[in-house]
């Protein structure tokens, strides 16, 4: 055991195995120290959920049973509900409203997610006073509608983000979309894109990636999260997060491992050596729905596709801690879970 443990850098395990080294005069040493890194607790930042779902009950039947996983909290976004009435459409679903019904649950937040028609300061401050924790901005609109790639650059949303800016606030940021299909996740082919190009569409994702890239530099108090990885390679993200300091990714779609499946240790070492040097940096999250229109199984098997990514990669116990939750509670300003709510799966 003396062998393995000199050797952490390269196969961690988790803190209680060197306890047991002297805890209770050494009478347990020994026991269990094929133990990994364990999270304490996952926080995923990338849930979608429909506004015509009872979010009460859809909360409740997700975590009975993601708890066993210890999924601790989710993120809410999508549905777009506005956050003030008749000011903006006849949506009837709004912030008030998902305010009371999440009321003071531990296990949800959600983000102010306004659509690109909304480019106006004060709704978003509205939702903020109600508890939004941050925004959801989705830039595939520009696609499907066959409109142009640099439409949140406008000056009309300068308002918007100047206040984004100020409060330092987190974005999260569907930016760009992959052309290619992607079976071993059900991705489909030319999604998205498809409809854009029969309306029209030149730009690429390259312009999508630029837009977004300028409004990070223009806005350097605020953070921004890309989704998916903005469907790039980890050599470009390098070069992302080298140049752009306030830039981060979520997990989602990309960071996902099949039932079954085991990476190769090449994959493995690669990715895991890029976890560990930006791990102040990535966020989990699942893009996993709950509610009305969302398939249970599916999203048990999204849940743990991306848990499983990460356990794989091995990492050391504080990177672990950081990918799983803290980055995400120090993004958004969220209070760490309790271990005594969290506690114990089993004894």
């Amino acid at each position: 055991m003396n062998d393995i443990l000199k050797n952490e850098d390269i196969h961690p395990h988790t803190p209680d195995v060197f306890e047991r080294e002297t805890e209770d005069n050494g009478f347990s040493k020994g026991w269990g120290f094929h133990f990994q890194p364990s999270e304490k607790y996952w926080i995923d930042c990338h849930t979608h959920v429909s506004a015509k779902t009872d979010f009460r009950q859809a909360l409740d039947k997700w975590f009975d049973w993601a708890v066993a996983w210890r999924l601790a909290k989710v993120i809410l976004l999508d549905g777009h509900p506005k956050a003030m009435k008749n000011a903006f459409s006849n949506d009837p679903f709004f912030y008030d409203e998902l305010a009371r019904t999440i009321g003071d649950d531990e296990q949800a937040e959600f983000l102010y997610a306004p659509g690109v028609d909304v480019p106006y300061a004060e709704p978003l401050v509205e939702a903020l006073e109600l508890g939004a924790k941050g925004i959801k901005l989705w830039s595939p609109t520009f696609i499907i509608e066959g409109r142009q790639p640099d439409e949140f650059e406008h000056p009309k949303w300068e308002a918007f983000f100047k206040v984004v800016n100020e409060r330092k606030l987190t974005i999260l940021w569907h930016v760009t979309q992959r052309m290619t299909s992607s079976p071993y996740t059900g991705g489909s082919l030319h999604a998205y894109w498809a409809d854009g190009w029969k309306k029209g569409v030149k730009f690429t994702n390259e312009d999508l990636l630029q837009s977004y890239l300028r409004i990070t530099d223009a806005y350097p108090d605020a953070n921004f999260v890309g989704a998916h990885q903005h469907y790039v390679g980890w050599e470009r993200l390098e070069q992302i997060f080298e140049e752009h300091p306030n830039n981060y990714i979520d997990t989602s779609i990309g960071c996902f491992v099949r039932q079954g499946d085991m990476m190769y240790s090449e994959d493995q070492s690669r990715i895991r050596d890029f976890f560990i040097k930006y791990s102040d940096r990535i966020l989990f999250g699942t893009d996993t729905g709950i509610g009305r229109d969302s398939h249970d199984e599916t999203n048990r098997l999204g849940l743990m596709g991306h848990q499983r990514f990460i356990r794989q990669l091995r990492l050391p116990y504080d990177v672990l801690q950081k990918v799983s939750h803290e980055n995400t509670e120090r993004l958004f300003g969220i209070e760490p879970s309790s271990d005594k709510r969290m506690g114990n799966i089993r004894p």
